[in-house]
């Protein structure tokens, strides 16, 4: 390895983006999904303290590292930005979140919406919290993966790849492109599928972090994105068990 990295920051990108998505892939999530099948009391809310708590422990380990060697916070985009850079990465988040509200709108108006939302939620709906204390867990969830996932992937591991080509062009976009594809990763717990289109917001969330020049940004469209198809997943499973509530899941149109 060259650049800056020390023996501690290759073992915690190992840990953040082949130890840890391994783990949860081919481990911990199938036992936990078959624990919540069985009916396993309190199953679900060790599946969310169980996937908080890992990242929470990353995110300190690499604070520690920061502090420890005298980093710059700039550099996992957490020094100071400009209010122009920030007021316009936040504008486009607010754009986003208002085509997510209209979008939404528009699937509530259909009549087999909750089972349109169950379909796609394919292999995260045992994550779709069934009772109100579990929604409660889930939204600690949304803002641990909306806050630490931000701060591992487009901050520690996009400085890591930026460290092999600093300030050119193409160190930029081959770190963003390479923790997308980690971040993507990552998520391969809920199906093969889903890494694609996690690897592709892995982009969206680098480019408005680098566009405000802040992590705050993607951390808020994240935590924003996560809330509301936990949010809709409940509301879909309440609506779908509702008496004379047809279970039938039809064609998509």
């Amino acid at each position: 390895m060259t650049g800056p990295h020390n023996l501690l920051d290759n073992i915690l990108l190992i840990m953040i983006t082949v130890v840890w998505p391994v783990a949860e892939w081919r481990w911990y999530y199938p036992r936990s999904v078959l624990a919540i099948a069985a009916g396993v009391p309190g199953a679900r809310a060790r599946l969310y303290r169980n996937s908080i708590v890992p990242q929470w422990i990353f995110s300190a380990c690499i604070i520690a590292l920061w502090v420890f060697r005298g980093r710059p916070w700039a550099a996992l985009l957490l020094g100071p930005s400009t209010l122009l850079r920030l007021g316009i990465a936040f504008g486009f988040v607010a754009l986003i979140l208002a085509l997510l509200l209209q979008q939404r709108r528009a699937l509530l108006t259909r009549a087999n919406w909750p089972e349109l939302v169950r379909r796609s939620l394919g292999h995260a709906d045992p994550l779709v919290p069934r009772t109100k204390g579990e929604s409660r867990g889930v939204i600690l969830l949304a803002l641990t993966a909306g806050i630490c996932e931000e701060f591992m992937f487009r901050g520690f591991v996009i400085w890591y790849f930026l460290a092999f080509r600093p300030g050119t062009r193409f160190g930029v976009i081959f770190a963003i492109v390479a923790s997308s594809i980690l971040f993507g990763f990552g998520h391969i717990y809920l199906g093969a599928r889903n890494v694609r289109g996690t690897a592709i917001g892995g982009v969206l969330f680098a480019a408005i972090a680098f566009l405000g020049g802040s992590l705050l940004p993607a951390m808020v469209l994240h935590t924003a994105l996560d809330l509301n198809s936990f949010d809709l997943g409940y509301r879909a499973q309440h609506r779908t068990n509702e008496p004379g509530t047809s279970s039938t899941v039809p064609a998509i149109l």
